[in-house]
């Protein structure tokens, strides 16, 4: 008989067996009852918890996140199927598998004590200036950072980082901690900035004028050579300054190389202005022409120089060159040059035709062409905006305006002299 066949509301006794037929105590009854109520409770919760168990291996991941599961300490998946991108997953329940999610966010790291003069909280508020007039003495390796240039010589710098989780599973198998990646970060910056400092001259460092592609690739050779899973992105130079001592000098060195750099920048524009100015588009191209006909001429290469005038002549001819027009001032003489020459011409043929036409008359009638030209000329003369006077015999009176001027300031000669004046009025009567 199998023990399935035994019932709890019996008793607990074997059916058909005698203790059946006996009669049952209403206690042993409810007590039956409840047993099977708490059995078909029991087996409830138990499927609940298996259920919620099965399912507590539920996840998601983020957008700026990866994740990666772990079953009995080795990670899922095949090579290069191991990260698991954005979305939802079901892993097995702990113990047997573990999610590790890994941040991928890029991470901001400053180097602003390395390789900089010590600050303390007396410094808060300070100018640069007056820092440095508080450090007026010799550096102190031993509490101020500072950086060897190729020329041996001494600068300061702060710098900021721009790092990232670029490979997850070397990072949680090597890494796996934050802190630990900035220290690791941080050690490969500073490798990577001394080395590539250590080949400038201290003026290009101080005019900023250094690659950052240059110390962020040595940093990432040596995380690589550590399979840290961490790459740099960004090394970014944010403030440089020479030590203390010599700050002044090198501002002061700085400054008219900056101002000498403005000057050639506005000489370069007013030099640019006045070409286009002169010639438009085509200055540039023009001045070289002009510019290697006069080398020629000098070197004495006189069939050199012939074959530029002429270039010079045809641009000229046509207002452009090497197909750009020609324009501004030159184009405006070249143009008025060309105007005047076709009115001179015009009026030399003009010339020309009535000395043609008049020679034939003249040669017969000499005199007479003569007194008709005379009295041509003289109506050309009184014709027009000139006035014409005829005096009459006689008495001619001329009435004239004196200059206003010369008697305003005779006026004021008698003012400031009364004496003279009246002598002035004696000489008049």
């Amino acid at each position: 008989m199998n023990a399935t066949d035994i019932d709890p509301a019996d008793g607990g006794h074997e059916p058909g067996s005698p203790e059946l037929s006996l009669p049952i105590d209403p206690a042993q009854r409810a007590l039956a009852e409840a047993l099977r109520l708490s059995f078909g409770i029991l087996r409830f919760v138990l499927l609940a918890l298996l259920v919620a168990y099965c399912f507590s291996g539920l996840f998601s991941v983020g957008s700026n996140e990866v994740a990666l599961r772990l079953r009995f300490g080795n990670y899922v998946g095949a090579a290069g199927e191991q990260v698991l991108e954005r979305g939802t997953y079901l892993a097995a329940p702990f113990p047997i598998e573990q999610v590790i999610t890994v941040d991928t966010r890029p991470q901001s790291l400053a180097l602003d004590r390395e390789f900089w003069y010590e600050t303390g909280a007396d410094d808060q508020g300070r100018t640069r200036a007056e820092m440095r007039r508080s450090r007026s003495g010799p550096l102190d390796p031993t509490r101020d950072g500072s950086l060897l240039t190729g020329d041996l010589n001494i600068v300061h710098a702060r710098w900021t980082v721009t790092y990232r989780v670029a490979d997850p599973v070397p990072y949680l198998t090597n890494v796996g901690d934050p802190l630990l990646a900035r220290q690791l970060v941080r050690c490969a910056v500073a490798q990577g900035i001394v080395h590539t400092i250590a080949g400038l001259p201290a003026a290009d460092v101080l005019k900023a004028s250094i690659s950052r592609d240059a110390a962020a690739a040595i940093a990432r050779e040596r995380l690589d050579a550590m399979a840290t899973g961490l790459t740099i992105d960004h090394v970014t130079l944010d403030e440089v300054s020479a030590p203390a001592s010599v700050a002044d000098s090198v501002d002061a060195v700085t400054t008219a190389e900056t101002d000498r750099s403005r000057r050639i920048v506005g000489a370069e524009q007013e030099r640019a202005k006045i070409l286009g100015e002169a010639a438009g588009e085509a200055s540039s191209r023009l001045l070289g022409l002009i510019d290697a006909n006069e080398r020629a001429s000098e070197a004495g290469l006189e069939s050199e120089a012939a074959a530029y005038r002429r270039a010079l002549d045809e641009a000229f001819d046509a207002l452009r060159i090497d197909g750009i027009p020609i324009g501004g001032e030159v184009a405006k003489r070249l143009n008025a040059a060309k105007t005047h020459r076709s009115r001179v011409v015009e009026e030399i043929q003009a010339d020309r035709e009535t000395f043609e036409r008049l020679l034939p008359e003249y040669e017969r009638h000499p005199r007479l062409v003569t007194s008709r030209l005379w009295e041509e000329c003289r109506e050309k003369i009184f014709t027009g905006d000139v006035e014409t006077f005829y005096a009459a015999p006689g008495r001619l009176e001329l009435q004239l305006n004196r200059d206003p001027e010369v008697q305003k300031r005779r006026q004021q000669e008698q003012m400031q002299d009364p004496g003279a004046a009246r002598q002035e009025r004696e000489r008049a009567l």
